[in-house]
């Protein structure tokens, strides 16, 4: 208490001295604020693919398409943007760059990704009538003379779709400076609206030079266009930022008149509800400054928040303290004296309750070893359960034919994970009804502070290699507050950080309690809850295997034995 008192007033301090003390040195990455004044965290970094495409060995040679590239490339810089320019790429070059673009550039979701070809495009019409549009790599022959060799070497919009859905990053905006690029895939038509939290939400959006019966000239208007629309142009709401359907409506209508509607540009989001709903957005470079102001603006109310959370903090712990010293003088009046403890020991063993070796024992406290050939454990009083969240299937039983160290019984876990779901093995009765337990007499609580680790002995059917990666062991740990707040009744879970991953071999593991944190499930449900486990007030224990990944796990299948469970 004294550690963590001295170093709250430590951090006071420092943010009381500091101007901006630590705002400024995190990374801002990209935030926008709408009309209301709301501030929105957009993404952590802007990441571009800008090909160019002149030298064609088959083709008509492009000689603008490579300059044009340079152009863009340079602009999108200017910007903030960190781009990777391609020139002149073969088809497997090309292909190649559409993965580094779905596995590198767009491989995290903070960031927001734009793609821009200059070069030829080229349709083909399907059996069905239906038209499917193509961009042409340098080498590519030409679909009517080879059209084996155009299928092996063309990159198709049905391509570029499958590249899209793979691409992790929360906004992706694709342009097409090519001839027939239209015929792309069902595009959603949307109205420009102000920034908003929709804004965030994930998108796909294209927009092509023209339709998909329209040659696009080597002399670009849709180019020279689109760099006038980033200098500020676009932003037809007037709020300072342009978004994906501005930058759309804009070129739509600008290229259309400048080339005496020989261009018509198409614009949209991919028909995907799960990728429609939000919007490309771009920073114009006019608008850095207010975007820079209104950073230093909400990281000084950020600062002013954490001040007056560190000095309430700060009274707390005085309080805290003041209790604690109370506490202190009534310790020998509350603790049971010696005698009592002797008395305890020599209850006979018949009676003696198992609560009361957990409380008062001495040395290691056995959970279960199994021998007795089922789930129930004479030593915690109480039943072993099991219960599968989501599409999960679990059995567990009793296995004569394992054992650990010598027994001849073990506990057998045989389970089965989708996506998304999990199952619990755990001892010490349901939450709901070990909470109103503890609540009608708090001494009914597993009181496990004298203990310094939990151990047991695990092995799998599935050998744990590099290759082979079986689901990670959890073991849990719910602990009653009073103070704490949740839907789900008045407690926390508490997660090992250790790794476990059984192997085919027996091994016995050993968790240190002071390696259990707050699960993420608590930290989304519940509220006023301590960061450690309180060790004097436990409501169950329990295994556990999920499929909630990364972190958790993977949709799988395993056998596991576990087998002699102690508290140390």
């Amino acid at each position: 208490m004294k550690n963590l008192y001295t170093l709250v007033l430590m951090a006071l301090i420092v943010a009381i001295a500091t101007p901006f003390g630590g705002v400024l040195a995190t990374g801002r990455g990209i935030s926008v604020v709408s009309k209301q004044g709301q501030s929105l965290s957009l993404y952590k970094e802007y990441r571009a693919l800008v090909v160019g495409i002149s030298n064609y060995e088959r083709w008509p040679k492009l000689p603008n398409a490579v300059n044009d590239a340079k152009e863009v490339a340079a602009k999108l810089r200017e910007m903030g943007f960190e781009v990777k320019l391609v020139l002149d790429p073969t088809s497997r070059e090309m292909k190649t760059v559409l993965n580094e673009m779905v596995y590198d550039l767009g491989s995290k979701e903070d960031r927001a990704l734009l793609f821009y070809y200059a070069g030829h495009g080229e349709t083909e019409t399907l059996a069905d009538n239906t038209k499917l549009g193509y961009i042409i790599p340098m080498d590519c022959p030409l679909l009517k003379k080879d059209p084996m060799g155009f299928a092996t070497h063309a990159v198709s919009m049905k391509d570029i779709e499958s590249a899209s859905l793979r691409i992790r990053a929360r906004h992706v905006l694709m342009l097409f400076d090519s001839c027939f690029s239209g015929s792309l895939f069902a595009l959603v038509r949307a109205v420009p609206d102000d920034i908003s939290e929709k804004s965030t939400l994930p998108v796909r959006q294209y927009i092509t030079a023209g339709r998909e019966d329209e040659q696009v000239p080597d002399k670009s208007m849709f180019k020279r266009c689109f760099l006038l629309a980033l200098e500020g142009d676009a932003d037809l709401t007037g709020d300072g930022y342009i978004t994906g359907t501005e930058l759309g409506m804009y070129l739509s209508d600008k290229v259309v008149n400048y080339t005496h509607r020989q261009q018509h540009p198409q614009y949209g989001k991919i028909n995907n509800p799960d990728l429609d709903r939000g919007d490309f957005v771009f920073l114009p470079k006019d608008n850095k400054a207010k975007v820079l102001t209104t950073s230093l603006d909400e990281e000084r109310r950020q600062l002013a928040e954490e001040r007056e959370r560190l000095r309430k903090e700060l009274e707390k712990l005085q309080a805290e303290k003041q209790l604690l010293k109370e506490k202190k003088l009534l310790e020998p009046e509350r603790q049971p004296g010696e005698k009592e403890k002797q008395k305890l020991a020599s209850v006979p063993e018949t009676v003696k309750r198992a609560i009361h070796e957990l409380r008062y024992g001495r040395g290691p406290f056995l959970i279960d070893d199994f021998e007795d050939k089922d789930l129930w454990s004479t030593y915690f009083e109480a039943k072993w359960g099991e219960y599968a969240q989501g599409q999960a299937s679990l059995k567990v039983s009793a296995d004569p034919t394992q054992g650990a160290n010598g027994t001849s019984c073990s506990m057998k876990i045989e389970y089965k994970l989708a996506e998304r779901s999990a199952v619990h093995v755990i001892i010490g009765g349901s939450r709901s009804t070990r909470i109103q337990e503890v609540e009608r007499d708090s001494s009914n609580a597993y009181d496990l502070s004298r203990f310094k680790r939990i151990a047991f002995y695990i092995k799998g059917r599935k050998r744990n290699t590099f290759l082979s990666k079986p689901n990670k062991l959890v073991v849990q740990i719910s602990c009653y507050g009073s103070d704490i707040r949740s839907r789900y009744g008045k407690a926390a879970n508490y997660h090992n950080k250790t790794v476990i991953r059984p192997d085919t071999e027996w091994q016995k593991i050993e968790i240190p309690l002071d390696d259990f944190s707050v699960s993420t499930w608590t930290k989304l449900n519940a509220a006023n809850y301590p960061l450690k486990p309180d060790l004097h007030n436990v409501l169950y224990i329990g295994f556990i295997f999920s499929g909630f990944g990364p972190d958790g796990g993977a949709a799988d299948s395993n056998t596991v034995w576990i087998d002699q469970i102690t508290f140390e």
